[in-house]
């Protein structure tokens, strides 16, 4: 078994050189994988509408299509920046969304979410409602585009800087979550690499954030032989 996790891609309507880089990682990296999960802000909005798909985005959610007609299974765990992305992806591409996931893997139990829950938990609740939910769907995608592009900044700090407290929280959060009877924490969102492997009363259980794939050029993996690793993408050779 081999899974893929990466994130915080934050794709625009014109990021083109940003686009093909994103379209070739797929292709390079998760080709080989049997589960591919992306944790989020792959896009810098997006709203789900039936039937719909903002055009820009097309290239994108094609190549992750590809993975699904190849056989792999493919997750989208819902950013701050993406909301109730629905049904439609599921029947066009095949791509399981979801806000956030429990699975088990080799007999590992593992929770994987985007990670705003750590530190935007109210703000969360409020962007994830039922209620905002339908003021987009009332405006419809274009409306809704412009206006969160306006607001953009307000959902995420997008050019974070290393912070040992934003590290800490995220790891606390994991060891709380660890605690309950998980083998493993997933989480993006800080922006901020990291790969915790515990021992001693927490012995074999992991803690793995993915970082930022364009930033620092971060993912993570699994595979059955080797566990966790924190990997950089090689931008020039794949």
């Amino acid at each position: 078994m081999k899974c893929i996790f990466f994130s915080d891609t934050h794709l625009t309507k014109k990021d083109e050189d940003r686009h093909a880089f994103v379209e070739r990682f797929i292709k390079e990296v998760c080709t080989s994988a049997d589960m591919v999960f992306v944790l989020g802000d792959l896009f810098e909005f997006y709203h789900g509408y039936d039937g719909y798909i903002y055009p820009w985005y097309r290239g994108i959610i094609d190549a992750l299509r590809t993975l699904t007609t190849q056989g792999k299974t493919v997750y989208h765990i819902e950013g701050n920046h993406e909301f109730n992305m629905g049904a439609f992806l599921s029947s066009y591409a095949g791509i399981t969304c979801v806000q956030n996931l429990a699975v088990e893997i080799d007999g590992k139990k593992m929770f994987i979410s985007h990670g705003d829950e750590v530190d935007n938990a109210l703000l969360r609740r409020i962007l994830k409602s039922p209620i905002t939910y339908s003021v987009m769907d009332l405006l419809g995608p274009v409306p809704s585009w412009n206006i969160a592009m306006v607001f953009r900044l307000f959902l995420s700090k997008r050019r974070r800087t290393y912070s040992q407290k934003v590290r800490d929280a995220f790891r606390r959060y994991a060891e709380s979550r660890l605690g309950e009877g998980l083998d493993a924490v997933v989480l993006a969102h800080s922006h901020m690499p990291d790969l915790v492997e515990y021992d001693g009363p927490m012995a074999g259980k992991t803690y793995l954030n993915t970082g930022d794939l364009i930033a620092c050029l971060s993912y993570g993996e699994y595979t059955s032989d080797s566990g966790f690793a924190l990997i950089t993408y090689d931008k020039q050779g794949g």
